[in-house]
């Protein structure tokens, strides 16, 4: 499987307009334009994974709730543990230091710099 790709039936995906260049894959935010983009480590409220890419005003679909391969960070991320937005559109474990800006729960371990799985919405 590749970054983006949906990993379960359950999933809810929902069509938006990209705000800049999103590339499949990418953690994204709803930013206060209503367009989404690649999510950064400030980034608190809303968030999915890009599983179309588009340039900015372009239509994408996102995933907002159900299982689907993103890419970490520089940081191996255990089993279990909430993610958040790390670099530009890519997940690391939570520090928990803002209320929102949790994204999902890793289903597997992720390695450093490696795809893996992580639950969307889903937030323990």
């Amino acid at each position: 499987m590749a970054v983006g790709d949906l990993k379960g039936e359950e999933c809810v995906v929902i069509t938006v307009t990209a705000g800049t260049t999103v590339t499949k894959g990418q953690v994204v935010h709803l930013e206060a334009d209503g367009k989404w983009d690649p999510a950064v480590l400030t980034d608190a409220g809303k968030f999915g994974v890009a599983i179309t890419g588009g340039a900015d005003t372009e239509t994408i679909s996102v995933c907002i709730w159900g299982r689907v391969e993103v890419t970490s960070t520089a940081a191996t991320i255990a089993k279990g543990a909430t993610v958040m937005a790390g670099s530009t559109g890519l997940v690391v474990a939570s520090d928990y230091g803002v209320y929102g800006e949790t994204l999902g729960t890793a289903m597997e371990a992720i390695g450093s710099s490696s795809a893996g799985t992580v639950w969307i919405g889903l937030v323990n």
